[in-house]
């Protein structure tokens, strides 16, 4: 186990914003689920995640249904001034989905028992998410949000996964500044997921953060995004910096089909994962560490998100963290 004292994580100024947030930070998308275990397990872990020095989390008021805000506000009681908490909006869950929420105490232990997987749920019980980025459902989002984690204040609030056509019409911008103006949220961004996306963002002078996926994999966004919005003094924050567990996992426990489109990207990424698979054994170092090595020093990143669920898995990412940080800048490669 990892002991908080092991763990230097550097901080860094966000972009033009007074937040000094940690190298890594702790996406929170898996904290909380009806599929997952506890509170108390959860609990642990983002308090084993702050005391390790990790102070950036990022969730949103969809994840687990509210849960993992609710969590993360429980996890950070009490030291609320060491952490900067970023959240989400702008997807409505379906009616079936919120029912499910409220029942999740009793629903939870009946899942566990039967053995059942999130595939297992046929997909009219699931549903499917709308998104709404009106001036209404944002300010009642805002403010589920501050409920749910227990603060008066978002340190950043991001537009999730807009399209881009809304980015470029702009009709939200009044809102945020006046939610701004209000105290309930101190900055926003927003979390795209194309570079058309993040150009759109920066077109807009009070935006202070875009999200972008940015990984050895994914580079895209490195040299048609971040050269502008450092420029501008925008933080960058890069998320699947591990590639869904593709730079984490031995070969041997991915199914790659399952994560590629079509069998011509799937023989590309199965290319470039051997490619740095033999780069990480030549340097000394695993591939995780290789690719939070990558990630962390692409110039003009402020924090990169990583994601976990369970203790374990924190112990064994915060080493690979250590290391990174420990070492040697080295030359990686563009693999097409």
């Amino acid at each position: 186990m990892t002991h908080p004292r092991d763990v230097n994580i550097p901080r860094r100024r966000f972009g033009r914003t007074d937040l000094n947030v940690s190298e890594f930070g702790l996406g929170c998308a898996r904290i909380g689920g009806i599929f997952q275990r506890d509170p108390p397990g959860f609990l642990d872990l983002l308090s084993a995640a702050l005391d390790a020095g990790i102070n950036f989390f990022d969730t949103a008021d969809m994840y687990s249904q509210g849960e993992s805000e609710r969590l993360l506000g429980r996890a950070v009681k009490g030291r609320r001034d060491q952490v900067v908490i970023a959240s989400k909006a702008g997807y409505v869950l379906p009616t079936q989905r919120r029912i499910l929420a409220r029942f999740k105490p009793l629903v939870r232990p009946v899942i566990r028992l039967l053995g059942l997987r999130r595939h297992h749920l046929p997909g009219a019980v699931q549903g499917s998410p709308a998104q709404d980025f009106s001036r209404v459902h944002l300010r009642r989002a805002v403010e589920g949000s501050l409920r749910r984690l227990g603060t008066d204040r978002l340190d950043l609030f991001q537009l999730h996964s807009p399209p881009t056509a809304v980015v470029e019409r702009g009709e939200w911008v009044d809102t945020l500044d006046t939610l701004a103006r209000e105290g309930k949220i101190r900055y926003y961004g927003i979390s795209c997921d194309s570079v058309e996306t993040a150009l759109a963002a920066l077109g807009h002078p009070s935006v202070s953060s875009i999200q972008v996926v940015i990984n050895l994999l994914e580079r895209g966004a490195v040299d048609a995004v971040l050269p502008r919005a450092r420029a501008q003094g925008v933080a960058v924050i890069a998320r699947e910096c591990l590639a869904n567990g593709l730079l984490a996992k031995d070969a041997s426990e991915i199914d790659l089909g399952s994560y590629c489109q079509s069998p011509a990207e799937t023989a590309r990424k199965a290319a470039q994962l051997e490619s740095y698979r033999q780069v990480a054994v030549q340097s000394g170092s695993t591939l995780a560490q290789l690719a939070l090595q990558f990630v962390s020093r692409v110039e003009g990143v402020s924090v990169s998100l990583v994601g976990v669920s369970k203790r374990p898995q924190l112990d064994a990412l915060l080493a690979v963290i250590r290391s990174t940080t420990r070492a040697e800048p080295r030359g990686i490669p563009h693999l097409a």
